[in-house]
Formats: structure tokens, sequence, C-alpha cells
């Protein structure tokens, strides 16, 4: 039976891009049971006209069931390979040597083609041609999805086929093939949108081909072209090509992180870019990589541009999108009554955009950098990431504060190429308080917790880049301080109370903020088994959840029956709530770079009451490690009889470590682990 695309989805196709007389293949599913052949010619509110071998007819649309429209593509008519007439094809099927590989499928050939065009379009093409060389890879290697921006371009699936071992070519069918918004509510954020599809016949041995476009056909500062590729792919790439053709002279220009030289055509007045890439290895899995911007090659494709002019453009539209109405003027002097000091009035207003405008949408660059009006956005009470920082900034203005716009390139996304300028490197929105505090607006954060740190962006006010600072390991630290009696019998009693701060904070709260009492309850029993499978959770408590300027801290109260091992005379147990793995070291060598984001700090003090009478017969070793990235301490203290003080600091100093100095990260980490799986013995009177 064939699958049916839903009504609404085929209509909204059919009125968006079909606006002549389609191909006489078209099929129509009336609610009676009828199919009618023919050829969809018109759609109005209430009805559609179809053309059949018996005439035209009018459905009304509560009349229709489904529709099924195939589109004409390119090389539809090629029914078995002796049909291709494809040059590209004819020659990679002619000189093909299939891989012998334990990959789920291979990249044959993946092609990268950005055409400027004399009337202004540009157009991006991607194809993909893919042999499918596992069980497992069937599903990966067909489905597959392409992003554009709606308002500003039309996107189209040129043409995705297969060719099965024994040379029968299947196309796609309109049923395999949706676009959907990324963000579909609130409708003011829902130009961000996707074509998603199924290669058909994808099966071990087969070849998939595909190609996406997309054609822009509004080009100016606030809408650029820029367009940035990174060649990662779990799975391994023969051929990969990346191609700019434009009028000669053209202003596009091109960043490759590799430095390699393009190759250089000049054809019928029009200069072509062509960088080949061969026998890219897959992307290997390994733990805390950077972003892949930062390590694999990397291209970025755009108008080049000047930092003060950008932040030129942007400040244009910045400055008419923050000009105060009454309801502006009014929430400002309510915010600030009675307020004097700077930071107080701006931690106000921070708080009222964090708490009351709900977060919603894509990123500014999968949306627009122009922000909404500020009084606009207070009416909506939800925004984006650049329209509540907008209304931030635009609020702190209305109050004589000194404030900037930062447009920043989020910590996720890799790194700025400064010497590069493109509006299309920076995606996210921040407010500079006082050119010393970074501020972006969030029901879960802080005022002047940032999530994006050491992270280049360009200053609006001055057209210059800055950088948001990389906090301390205090800053970010998890603190943690655990009472611990332990039994005759070996069992433990134990208070634990965990105090997070900066980002680490901030997520719980996130996490948190949701949870029913409950849930809660679940949560505690699950942090206490972490201690000990079979720790019983008398008592726990969460702070710092609700408001908005306080830092996330627990408290668990446990009892842990049989903690500690009876030998005898003797009592052998390990450091309660301490455990180290050196599971994330277990590689030999790195190919990539360690990043763990940001600086941070866990600290660990520990105080553990003996049971009376008991003889501490062993306890570890202290331990201190240090290196340029990380330092570690680890120390005990018998203060008095009966008790046995640990104390642990472990912090973060740098947080990306280059493979070469992975070894040196691997001895820390492995010297932390030792310590952890190394037994306390006590012997009882």
């Amino acid at each position: 039976m064939r699958r049916l695309v839903p009504l609404a989805i085929l209509l909204l196709a059919a009125m968006g891009c079909r606006q002549a007389v389609r191909t006489s293949h078209d099929v129509i599913y009336l609610l009676s049971g009828e199919e009618k052949i023919g050829a969809l010619e018109r759609i109005t509110a209430d009805s559609l006209w179809f053309a059949t071998e018996e005439g035209t007819i009018a459905c009304a649309k509560s009349e229709v069931r489904g529709l099924d429209l195939p589109q004409p593509r390119q090389g539809e008519g090629w029914k078995t390979l002796k049909d291709i007439d494809d040059p590209l094809l004819k020659e990679l099927f002619t000189n093909l040597t299939l891989p012998q590989t334990d990959a789920r499928y291979v990249n044959l050939y993946v092609e990268h083609n950005f055409i400027l065009h004399e009337d202004g379009r540009f157009e991006k093409r991607m194809r993909v041609i893919r042999y499918v060389s596992a069980e497992s890879g069937k599903g990966t290697a067909a489905n597959n999805t392409w992003s554009y921006l709606a308002d500003r371009s039309y996107a189209r699936l040129d043409f995705a086929r297969s060719y099965s071992p024994d040379g029968a070519v299947s196309h796609i069918t309109e049923s395999a093939i949706n676009r959907a918004s990324s963000y579909p509510a609130p409708a003011e954020y829902s130009n961000l949108t996707e074509i998603r599809i199924a290669v058909p016949e994808s099966r071990v041995g087969s070849v998939l081909d595909f190609q996406f476009s997309t054609i822009q056909n509004v080009a100016d500062s606030i809408h650029p072209i820029s367009e940035e590729i990174v060649l990662a792919d779990r799975q391994p790439t023969m051929t990969e090509i990346i191609r700019v053709e434009q009028p000669q002279g053209g202003p596009v220009e091109v960043y490759a992180s590799t430095g390699q030289k393009p190759e250089r055509e000049t054809r019928k007045g029009r200069e072509i870019l062509t960088w080949t890439i061969q026998n890219q290895p897959p992307m290997r899995f390994e733990l805390m990589i950077p972003p892949s911007a930062d390590y694999l090659p990397h291209f970025i494709v755009a108008e080049k541009k000047d930092w003060h002019c950008i932040a030129a453009a942007l400040r244009a539209h910045l400055d008419k999108a923050i000009q105060p109405g009454e309801r502006l003027t009014a929430l400002v002097d309510s915010l600030t009554q009675n307020l004097t000091a700077s930071e107080e009035k701006a931690r106000a207003l921070y708080e009222f955009v964090a708490v009351s405008i709900h977060s919603v949408g894509p990123p500014l660059d999968s949306y627009s950098y122009v922000p909404t009006p500020a009084e606009t956005v207070l009416v909506r009470g939800f925004a984006n990431n650049l329209d509540r920082a907008s209304l931030l900034y635009a609020l702190m203005k209305q109050a004589g504060l000194e404030a900037d716009l930062v447009l920043i390139r989020d910590r996720a996304s890799g790194q700025v190429v400064p010497t590069f300028p493109t509006l299309g490197q920076l995606n996210k929105a921040l407010v500079l308080f006082e050119d010393r505090i970074y501020l972006d607006p969030s029901s879960n954060v802080a005022f002047g917790t940032l999530s994006d740190q050491d992270a280049m962006g360009l200053s609006l006010s001055s057209g210059k880049l800055k950088k948001t600072p990389l906090h301390t390991p205090n800053e970010e630290a998890t603190v943690t301080r655990t009472e611990a009696q332990l039994g005759t019998d070996g069992s433990l009693n134990l208070r634990m109370d965990v105090e997070f701060n900066g980002q680490n904070s901030a997520w719980w709260k996130r996490y948190l903020k949701p949870l029913s009492p409950a849930e809660l309850r679940q949560e505690a029993e699950e942090l206490a088994s972490y201690i000990h499978p079979n720790a019983r959770l008398q008592d726990f408590s969460f702070n710092g959840i609700e408001p908005l300027d306080e830092e996330v801290s627990y408290t668990l109260k446990v009892s842990i029956p049989g903690y500690a091992t009876r030998a005898g005379d003797y009592l052998i147990l390990y450091l309660p709530g301490v455990e180290h793995s050196a599971y994330q070291v277990g590689a030999t060598d790195r190919a990539y770079p360690v990043d763990r984001v940001t600086r941070s700090a866990d600290i660990l003090n520990l105080d553990l009451e003996l049971p009376p009478g008991a003889e501490l017969i062993y306890y570890p070793q202290d331990v201190s490690i240090s290196n340029p990235y990380d330092f570690y301490a680890a120390a005990f203290v018998q203060p008095r009889r009966g008790v046995l003080q640990f104390s642990e600091n472990m912090q973060v100093l740098k947080p990306w470590i280059p493979p070469q100095d992975y070894p040196k990260y691997k001895e820390l980490v492995q010297g932390m682990a030792r310590l952890s799986q190394e037994p306390i013995v006590l012997k009882l009177r």
C-alpha cells in the first residue's frame, strides 16, 4: 500500500511551490475510495481542480483523503544503470572499487557547490554519493536532513535515488519527503525549515545518490552570504569537493582552516575555485572533544567584510528596536524605583527579563540579526536569544546604565576566525554591563553567570572584537562537605552537603526546577545510590532551586548497612563518596584535543568518625599531581584519635589539552583512580 503524505502538507507544498499545471501522473485519493490519476491544476481555499483523461474535475477539500504529487527530478527516467547519462556517475561506476571496510557506509563522493549568479542570487548545492556497506548503516545512510531559512531562500531536493547491486535504479517519491519548521511555534520564529528525506531501497550493497539545493534571493549586510562546512562524518569519505563559482572580481571569499590552496579556473568571465580533499578518515569517537570546527577541516564561504562595518549596520537596526514607548519607560521606572547603585538597577532589570520573558526559538543566525522592537517583546512575553538580550539592553539604556550588545560565537560552535570578518560566524547575543559583566538573561541563570566563557564576539558600540572572561576554578567550583560515622558492624551513617557554583548551579537549577516533590525524592534516591548501591535515604533537601540569585545545593542523609567489610577483628572500607574512574583515559593516545569547556574545581572535605577504640592500620598515601592543565591534591589527617579527615582538590587550570599532552592528563586521572581504589583498614578492640 502506498504511504500517503497528509493532505494539509501536500496542499501547502502545492500552493507554495507549484503554480503551473503539474505532470500527468499525480494521484488524488478520495474519501469514497476512488483514485484519480491526472494533473493537479489549481487549489483554492476550499476546493481543488484535477485534470484527468475524462476531463477536469472539481473536488471539495473535505472529500479528499490524500494526494500523491510526484515531482519531476533529474534523471527520473533512469530505470537501470545503462540509462545513466550523468558523466560523474558513469565515471564512478566504471572505475568503482568498493572499499573493504567495517564502516556502516562510505561516502564515495561529496560535493559542495556555491554559485553567485550575475543577478545576485546565491545558490548552494550539496551532492552525496554513498555506498551502504553494513546492515547497521542502512537507515543512517538513507535518512538525511537539509536546513534553510524559508523567509530568505527556497530549497529543493534535486533528486534522491539508489542503485541496487543488480543494476536497478529506484527514485524517491513524495511520501518519503517532508518539509517542517524546526521551531514551528511560536510562528514568529518559525522560519528555520528542514527538508527530511529517506532515500529508497537502502540496503547493503546499494549506492545512494542525492542532492539538495538552496537559492537565496536576499543578500545584504543583515542577510549576508555566509556558509560553513566542517568535513566531519562518523564514516569515511573518499572524495570531498568544495567549489565556489562567481563573476570575476565577485565579493565571495573562502577561509580554509587547512591552508590548502584551491585550483583556479576562469570560464566565460566567471571564476571557479575548487578544493579537493581525498581519503578523509571517519571521525574517531573520543570523550570530551571540542567543537568539530576547531580541529577538523573547516571552510567558510562568505562575503568578507570589516568588523566595524558589520557592527555599524547592526547598530542601526538595534537603535530602531530599542526606541522606548510608554510601556517600557513605565516598566524601567517601576523596577528601579528607590534603587541608587547601578548594579542594583542592572540586577533588577536582568531579573525581570530572565523571569518574565519566556525563552523560545532558534539562535539568531538561524532566525534574523534584526532584533524585534523592545515594546513588541514586552507585549508578547516571549523571545529568542537576540530579542531577550536586546530588550535587556533597551531597559538598561532607558535606566541610564552603561551597556553594550555583544554578538559572540557560542562555545559549542567553535572559535571565531578573527581574520575573516563575517556576520555569519556570530550566533548569540550577550549584554555587557559596564564593560565588566556579561549577561545572558535566562530563567535559570543568575546575574553574571556565563556559559560561553572565553568566547570571542563583536561589540556593536565599538566595532571591535572582545572576549568573554574565563572564570577561575573557584568561581565554577563544586564543594562537598561530608560527615560520616562508621559503626563496629561496618554500617555507615553519612551526611553530605554539596554546593554548586557558576554553570553547574545553572544546570542543576534548570534540571530541578520542573520536578515534583515525588520526583525530587527520586532524584535524591539516585544521588544516594551513587554513594553506595545499598544506601538508604534517611532525609534530603534541595536548596536554591527557585531564587535566581542563589546557588543550588543539596543535603543527603543516608545509612549504609554493611558498608565496611568485617574480617575477624578488622574492618576494610573505601573512602565514602570518593570514586574516580580511569575509563575516560583508557586509550593509549588521542586523535583530538581534550576540551573541558571551562575552568572548574571539585573540592571535598570528609570527616570520618571511626568506631570507638578502633585502631587505624592503613590508609592511602597523600597524592599531589600537577601539570600545566590540571592540579590534583589529596591529603589525610588524624586531628585526634578516632577521626580521619580527608581533603581533595581537583582543579582544571586550562580547559584545552592538545593531543600530544594527553599522557600528562592520563597520568593525573589514573593517579586519582588509584587513590579511590585503595582501602582503609581498621583493627577493632
